[in-house]
Formats: C-alpha cells, structure tokens, sequence
C-alpha cells in the first residue's frame, strides 16, 4: 500500500501542477496529442486566405473568425471553408483578433500599435479606440496579438516579446518583457487567453514553438514543439474547448494560402 500511495504522489509530481493530500493529481496540464488535419484555406488560384495573422471563436463558438494582413477579415468553418466577411480598401494590417464573451464585441489589433473594436451583433465596420504606449517604433514588429483577459485585454508584440495589459477604456495597466524571463521566447506572435483553465497561450512563430503561462504570465508551465507540422509562419491560436483542439494557422504570405492546423489536445 505505501509502494502504490508513493507511486501516485510520484505521477503527481511529474505530471501536474499540484496534488490534493490525498494523492489526487488536480490541474493536469494539457497535452497535445496529434495534428487531426492541416488544410490550405482556398477556393482557387485566386480565391484563398491570405496572411492570417489571428483567430478567435464567434461568441457561440460555432465558427472562427480569422484577420489578414492585408484587411481581411474571414468566418472560418470548422471543416476549413470560408467566406470573405471584410475587406478593407485602406489594407490595414490586421495581426490579431478577440472577442468580448459577454457581449460578442470583436477588438482587433493592427500593426503597429493600434486596437479597433467592431461592434456586435451587426459588425458592421469597425472603429478605433486606441493607440499602446510604445508599440508605434517598433513599425513591423510591433502588436502582432490580442486576447481578452477578465474584462481588460492582452496585447502582444514581437519586439522583445512585450506583453501589455489595457482597458477596454484605453488605459495602459502593465507592460512586461517576457524576454527577461528566464525562458527561450523571441517573439508574441499571436495570444489566447482560456478563463476556463485560467492558461495563457502564447504562440512564438520564430521558434515554431506555443509557450504555455499561468493567466497573469508570471510562470511558464510549459513548452510544445509544432515545427513539424507548422513550418511556414504560425501567427494564429485559438483555444477551443467543444472541439477539444487548438486551432493554429501559418501565414504564408501574398503567394499562397494560408494553412489552418487543428491539433488535438487532451486535458485542455
């Protein structure tokens, strides 16, 4: 009996984040099991998703919608179609989107340094509501994510792999480095925040590796290798807890579509 109590704690430790005193294992990370499929995003020649940058669920969860470089913004199906929502004459550069759970407001991030909101439920447009603090200079390397965050959101750039903290008021609350931490990141290419499990996951397209934080990204948890199956420029993630996946998307440039990953995971 004290060979099988000891057994347990052991698997605990290695395998979790705690134990109860009774040797149950309570927030088991999660792992990521296999690649269910890799999809282009495309109709023809002529006809596909270009430079997909970010993804987020709609508010019923029931499809993602997806932005480009290029100011596009796309509804994805699950199976891999899509329809072309918006496209934007003025070419702004989309990096990354999210969404309000309460309300189904969709916020985007636009490189360099600046946050719109579209306002649900008709989309129809969008409007600026603010500039971040120090993201203008950075120009191309700038803010490249955003996930809501308990009422506030994230926003992440690839410059130092800075990770700031606003109000939906425009209010900068923090501002963090996560290169001065003592991890390997180079860059925030794309950011989701899952309030369920109270996880950050954070996207590094340099190192074609997801960084996986505790929600106030103060202590990495763990690492996960995609470069075997997302090679090209992953930018994209989106948690999605019905389908039991993540949902990751490679940029592939002007020249060829965009390929959508969706990476089963257990113990999300």
């Amino acid at each position: 009996m004290k060979t099988l109590t000891l057994l347990l704690t052991l698997i605990c430790i290695i395998s979790s984040k705690g134990c109860t005193k009774d040797n149950k294992c309570t927030d088991v990370l999660p792992s990521m099991t296999k690649v269910e499929w890799s999809k282009e995003l495309k109709k023809s020649a002529t006809d596909y998703v270009v430079e997909l940058s970010g993804l987020c669920l709609s508010k019923d969860g029931d499809f993602l919608w997806g932005v480009g470089d290029n100011g596009q913004i796309y509804k994805i199906q699950f199976d891999g179609s899509y329809e072309l929502y918006l496209d934007d004459a003025e070419e702004s550069d989309m990096e990354g989107i999210t969404i309000d759970p309460a309300t189904g407001d969709l916020y985007l991030a636009v490189e360099p340094n600046s946050v719109y909101k579209m306002t649900a439920p008709d989309y129809n447009g969008y409007t600026k509501l603010f500039g971040v603090e120090g993201a203008a200079q950075m120009k191309n390397s700038g803010i490249e994510g955003i996930t809501w965050y308990k009422g506030d959101l994230y926003l992440g750039a690839q410059t130092n792999a800075t990770l700031w903290k606003y109000s939906v008021a425009g209010n900068n609350l923090s501002m963090n480095l996560l290169t001065e931490m003592p991890i390997s990141i180079t860059e925030i290419a794309d950011l989701c925040y899952d309030p369920e499990s109270d996880l950050l996951w954070v996207i590094d397209s340099n190192e074609y590796k997801i960084l996986l934080f505790n929600g106030d990204a103060t202590k990495l948890l763990t690492t996960y290798d995609i470069k075997p199956f997302a090679d090209w420029n992953p930018e994209s993630i989106c948690v999605d807890r019905a389908h039991g996946c993540i949902w990751i998307a490679d940029d592939c440039g002007d020249d060829d579509p965009s390929i959508l990953h969706k990476v089963s995971f257990s113990n999300l």
